[in-house]
């Protein structure tokens, strides 16, 4: 699986959304040749490991004409640029974004996230 690589972070904020645990990080370190904004990594409670990353990233300097952040998608071997804009750039905006595109990609129409932290 695609994934980042991650050196250090800071949790941000922790849900759970049906039999995912989610932990949203911010402050991002990484070895990676990209600026990290923020990543949610959804974790199945029957696994250990992220199963899929939604990351709010910087575009570098030349690509900002949609905005400055892209939202990419890292689900198994696959990797979805979502588009580009400001609103990734903002926590609560990109949180809002992130839980509803998972509910989407995951199928979790039904189910609520509950705020852990």
């Amino acid at each position: 699986m695609t994934k980042p690589h991650i050196k250090t972070a800071v949790p941000k904020r922790r849900y759970e959304i049906d039999n995912f645990s989610v932990l949203l990080l911010g402050d991002i370190e990484s070895t990676d040749p990209v600026n990290y904004k923020y990543i949610m990594a959804f974790v199945d409670v029957s696994e250990t490991e992220p199963m899929m990353y939604i990351i709010s990233e910087e575009n570098p300097p030349n690509q900002r004409e949609h905005g400055r952040y892209r939202v990419r998608v890292l689900y198994g071997h696959d990797e979805r640029d979502m588009g580009s804009d400001e609103f990734p750039g903002d926590l609560d905006q990109f949180t809002e974004y992130g839980m509803q595109l998972a509910s989407r990609l995951l199928q979790l129409t039904e189910e609520e996230p509950i705020r852990l932290l």
